[in-house]
């Protein structure tokens, strides 16, 4: 990772900011974007409060196509040199479908699948420039035509539906370029910080997942060798909460 431009969607909460407080630990400079420019900027005071790098930050609202071109205008402007995409960001709703209004449904659609492509395509061309890049897609349990709905709403397993088979797509459009696609289907995950104690505690056999084993996997599938790709990694507690 030392020395790799990883742009990171949903970086200003979860597992997006763990993910770039991890990343810059391991020597990677974070590329962060999120709705709240406030809370992006916290996290880049947090890596360098811990000694990594100034890491940029855009505001990017991945249910808006207008934000998204102005965020990634500025990254191509500022960083043409990128390695990594992580598409992170997606807006998650709980509830049964009658309890969604139209802008609630269009607002999870449009920031896992709309929003995630179209950010994907602009930033495909910085990408076949590197001689070797990833794209890094965070789909979910909830994706899987085997899951339960295990909480998630109709529009979200319906989106992250979608997004998988973007990922798998987009693994036969770029067969034979130098960017390996690769894809993580988390549980249900415990948010806790990197710089927290509780980030290190090992964990009982009847205890839940947290963002820490997803960072690790998605550390690890970035790390491996050139050669090698780790096309999807399903991630869940011993005791699933999700399988059938």
């Amino acid at each position: 990772m030392r020395g790799r431009k990883i742009v990171i969607t949903g970086a200003s909460r979860g597992l997006g900011r763990a993910l770039a407080i991890v990343a810059a630990s391991r020597g990677a400079l974070p590329i962060l974007l999120g709705r709240s420019l406030d809370a992006l900027q916290e996290v880049s005071e947090t890596i360098s409060g811990y000694g990594g790098p100034r890491a940029d930050c855009f505001v990017c609202d991945l249910s808006s196509p207008p934000s998204i071109t102005c965020a990634t205008s500025e990254i191509s402007r500022r960083h043409p040199d990128i390695d990594v995409l992580v598409n992170n960001g997606a807006q998650f709703s709980a509830g049964n479908l009658d309890n969604h209004t139209d802008e609630q449904i269009m607002a999870v659609m449009n920031s896992a699948v709309t929003g995630t492509m179209i950010l994907t395509r602009e930033l495909l061309p910085l990408l076949k420039a590197r001689a070797r890049a990833d794209i890094h897609n965070v789909v979910s349990m909830s994706g899987l035509p085997y899951a339960r709905f295990v909480g998630a709403s109709l529009p979200f397993r319906t989106a992250k539906a979608a997004q998988d088979g973007f990922t798998q797509g987009l693994v036969e459009e770029l067969q034979g370029s130098s960017i390996r696609v690769t894809s993580i289907y988390p549980g249900i995950i415990e948010d806790v910080c990197p710089i927290a104690a509780d980030w290190q505690r090992c964990r009982g056999i009847d205890e839940g997942l947290t963002n820490k084993e997803v960072v690790d996997a998605i550390i690890y599938a970035l790390s491996a060798p050139a050669n090698v790709s780790l096309r999807q990694i399903v991630i869940e507690r011993t005791r699933s909460d999700f399988l059938l």
